[in-house]
């Protein structure tokens, strides 16, 4: 018999005060501990930073959940608490922005490491992105440079962590929370980009376009998140969750608005490809033609920056420019280059974690990152450790098609065509940025895979889906298969499944 939402509340074990004194000493020394190790280090000025990760060790001690959600808010403000100047020795630090990683890792280690919870029970990214991690956590042995190599390890290591807490703690009314708070923490960001528009201030300027990047540390950085923003807000246009429809009308403007003025090129790219997709798969094909007629309107009488930013792109790629180190493709195809030719010195391992921003500043005199997500894998962990990360993508991939193959309802299929989406602008990103190190927008995508994950432990146990083993011990509440079954009558063929002998077991 499955148990109620409280006593699985209960058995899960969440810290509470007054429970486990040993616990309630050693979490917050060692979530405090790196801070206060930068306290001494950089001075009173970074109590602030502090006081940040003290008040967080508290609340997640407090309520788990509560810190969660205003974790999501907080990564969203992550350059309001970027201070700058950096911190610590050489091997480790950061600055204020960095609050988020460390956070999100130190508060990951602390549920594990002190806490034991079970970090494979109901997820299936832990072994391959574990694997992933640990390969690249490895390879700081022979890295050229330590604090690079920690620093970009620890990097794929935030949204890891993010997700495995959130995927411990859900249960439907938490998957409704996440959701709102994704919502909520965006209006910061939204306001303040259009701030920067209209005012023109804190901007970067690249290639003479002015280039809005809000609260976050680049208009890149912005502009993935934005798709992100779109796809959950567009999927839940089309499958009318929400009454105010105008409002998410009004959102989706602004979304639309703001990536515009982001003048990034690949995420205009990822978020026609979500258009397309979702508005496929909603068969509101309409909508098709009416975006392109407005579209049309608006490159011809006010897109003129947009046309040039585009069309820039084939005079860079012609031959005499194509190595061009003054255009933003010109250095990127360089560089690949110079990754493609150095890989065979050690195809198997690569070279170590962060050494490609080592290989930028032999390039270029300057840290640099090689925007490509594949060629960095393969440069810093080989063949070895690209073959772990289309491991990751290839999984990320099964469990959003996982419902969605079954053609179920919108209501059970939601989440996971907002999550494929996601994952198809995750590994778009990943061809020509660094979003493997902008754990920023990462954790969004990963906090909505522990979604998909959790609809899809519902959906197995109502028997529409097949059961995978990391999934048998997750607790559901009879209430909630009792919901996905009358969900699933919107489509006969699931019901006919589902009251088979599968669905009867669940039941």
């Amino acid at each position: 018999m499955a148990t109620s939402g409280l006593n699985r509340s209960r058995d899960r074990g969440y810290p509470e005060f007054g429970g486990d004194p040993a616990r309630e000493v050693v979490i917050p020394i060692l979530v405090a501990t790196p801070v206060a190790l930068a306290l001494a280090l950089g001075g009173p000025h970074y109590a602030g930073a502090l006081i940040i990760i003290g008040i967080g060790g508290g609340l997640f001690l407090a309520n788990p959940r509560v810190f969660i959600l205003l974790f999501l808010t907080l990564i969203s403000l992550r350059n309001f608490v970027a201070g700058g100047e950096r911190i610590g020795s050489d091997a480790f630090n950061f600055d204020l922005g960095g609050l988020v990683n460390v956070l999100a890792t130190g508060i990951g280690v602390v549920y594990f490491g002190v806490l034991w919870k079970n970090p494979f029970k109901g997820r299936s990214l832990t072994w391959p992105y574990g694997a992933l991690l640990g390969f690249f956590a490895v390879s700081i042995y022979w890295a050229p440079d330590l604090r690079w190599a920690i620093r970009f390890t620890t990097r794929l290591g935030a949204p890891f962590f993010t997700y495995l807490i959130i995927s411990d703690m859900l249960d439907r009314k938490m998957v409704s929370q996440v959701v709102r708070a994704i919502y909520a923490s965006s209006a910061i960001p939204i306001t303040y980009g259009f701030y920067q528009w209209v005012t023109g201030t804190g901007n970067d300027i690249t290639e003479g376009y002015n280039r809005v990047n809000s609260s976050f540390h680049h208009p890149a950085h912005f502009s993935m998140y934005l798709v992100y923003l779109f796809c959950l807000a567009y999927s839940e246009l089309l499958a009318g969750r929400r009454q105010n429809r105008a409002l998410l009308i009004a959102y989706l403007g602004c979304i639309l608005a703001l990536e515009i003025s982001t003048y990034t090129r690949i995420s205009w790219l990822a978020m026609g490809a979500c258009f397309v997709y979702l508005t496929s798969v909603y068969q509101r094909f309409s909508y098709l033609l009416a975006a392109a007629g407005v579209g049309a309107v608006v490159i011809l009488g006010f897109g003129s920056g947009i046309v040039d930013r585009i069309v820039s792109i084939g005079d860079s790629l012609n031959f005499g420019e194509a190595y061009d180190l003054n255009t933003s493709i010109g250095w990127r195809l360089y560089f690949w280059d110079e990754i493609l030719q150095r890989f065979w010195d050690s195809p198997w391992v690569g070279f170590g974690a962060g050494s490609s921003t080592i290989l930028g500043v032999e390039l270029f005199g300057t840290e640099a990152s090689p925007h490509n997500g594949y060629l960095r894998v393969l440069y810093e962990t080989g063949a070895v450790g690209s073959a772990l990360f289309i491991w990751v993508l290839v999984v990320m991939g099964w469990q959003g098609m996982r419902v969605v193959r079954r053609k179920l309802s919108v209501k059970l299929t939601f989440i996971s065509h907002v999550y494929i989406t996601m994952t198809g602008t995750y590994i778009l990103l990943n061809m020509t940025d660094n979003i493997l190190e902008y754990y920023e927008v990462a954790i969004y995508h990963w906090a909505v895979l522990s979604l998909v994950e959790y609809s899809n432990v519902r959906a197995a146990r109502a028997g529409l889906i097949e059961e995978q083993h990391f999934e048998k011990k997750v607790e559901v509440d009879e209430a909630e298969i009792a919901e996905v079954l009358e969900q699933a009558r919107e489509d006969d063929s699931a019901v006919q499944d589902a009251q088979g002998p599968a669905g009867v077991r669940a039941v």
